[in-house]
């Protein structure tokens, strides 16, 4: 067995946040991508268990993000939207974006959330791509570009566009763990 796959084997779950106005779309369709591609997902409430969405969804997190050990997960992701400002200013959060990133693990934002990356300190020189509004991209200074790619992938960081590239944001994330994308994507039928 190949060095990829034997890690892929081994993989630790990854942990998927949900902070009160998340984008549902932004949690839903990467997380069912990534389940479909046999990624084990876990999902972690910021605030509670009941997470209420943008546009009035209540979701149920699988757990809380008191007491989410780094060593625990193979990479975390933050779904956008409002979510995106609470999850900037809650430390537990940024001390966990630092930790998964300094062990080179994933750390990936959709839309918004991409300022919690800004505010961690990990995308100094990093090519990203985020929501096209000007209350995100001035928040985020240390990017060295930001791309209108519905996905953008620059070593360990995986960035998306917005609500309309949550398909292409989880197949991005798919791809980045080593996992086959394009059947999915055809039954998918994005291209």
């Amino acid at each position: 067995m190949s060095e990829k796959w034997d890690k892929l084997a081994h993989m630790r779950p990854i942990l998927v946040l949900m902070a009160p106005g998340f984008e549902e779309i932004e949690f839903s369709a990467p997380v069912d991508i990534l389940r479909r591609l046999g990624v084990c997902v876990e999902t972690a409430g910021v605030k509670g268990l009941a997470v209420e969405g943008a546009h009035g969804l209540v979701m149920q997190a699988e757990r809380l993000l008191a007491g989410v050990k780094p060593e625990d997960y193979d990479g975390v992701v933050l779904p956008g939207g409002a979510a995106s400002w609470l999850l900037r200013d809650t430390p537990e959060v940024l001390e966990l974006v630092r930790a998964m990133h300094a062990e080179g693990k994933l750390v990936a934002a959709i839309c918004a959330a991409p300022i919690a990356l800004e505010a961690a300190g990990v995308l100094a020189g990093r090519h990203i791509t985020c929501y096209p509004a000007e209350a995100v991209t001035s928040d985020i200074k240390t990017a060295a570009s930001i791309s209108d790619a519905p996905a953008v992938t620059d070593g360990n960081i995986v960035t998306g566009r917005g609500p309309g590239a949550a398909l292409e944001f989880g197949f991005a994330l798919g791809a980045y763990l080593g996992k086959d994308v394009a059947t999915l994507r055809g039954e998918m039928c994005c291209g």
